[in-house]
């Protein structure tokens, strides 16, 4: 063997395809989604839907305005930062909703600032994201809907506290994102 024989392949290590035989790598590599996760990914677009049960006012203020539902879209809507093989994870969701009608008063959009560090495991054939935040023991899933290596589509539920008009309400916000790898 002169050296002259050229075997296409994956040759990439990282790779769950790596052809240690490989010679030049003919781009076929193939990632695990634990790997393809690993780093900082912005949340560019945010599509978000919630149901905010307002009966806690009528003690306040003497009316009942009942369910409110917020939904709406939002941009650059914060980070996920996932660290693999450590399997942990940060995030910061930070947006603020698109005003809404209580009764017929005009209320400005909600800032919605949620905040969690914890672990994070893949199910599903990799196709679910699951998070437990080390804090506050919350569990959050995420369906994983489409995967690159600097693009990701996801959609989940949210749990988080909010103080809403001096209340502390807790929530569960439906989510559908589209991350950017930093």
């Amino acid at each position: 063997d002169d050296g002259s024989c050229i075997i296409l392949g994956c040759t990439d290590e990282n790779a769950t395809n790596y052809n240690f035989e490989a010679t030049n790598d003919d781009g076929s590599c193939q990632y695990a989604v634990g790997y393809v996760l690993n780093g900082n990914w912005e949340i560019v677009s945010l599509e978000y839907s919630t149901e905010l049960d307002l009966s806690f006012l009528e003690s306040a203020i003497g009316l009942n305005p009942g369910n409110q539902d917020i939904s709406g879209d939002a941009i650059n809507a914060g980070l996920w930062n996932f660290q693999y093989p450590e399997y942990t994870y940060s995030n910061n969701l930070n947006f603020t909703t698109e005003p809404i009608t209580i009764l017929t008063f005009e209320v400005p959009g909600i800032p919605i600032d949620v905040s969690g560090n914890g672990t994070w495991t893949l199910t599903n054939n990799d196709n679910t994201l699951s998070t437990i935040d080390e804090t506050t023991n919350l569990e959050s899933s995420y369906e994983i809907l489409s995967i690159q290596n600097n693009i990701a589509f996801m959609n989940g539920i949210i749990p988080f506290s909010q103080e809403i008009m001096g209340y502390n309400i807790d929530l569960e916000i439906e989510v559908e994102m589209q991350l950017q790898k930093q």
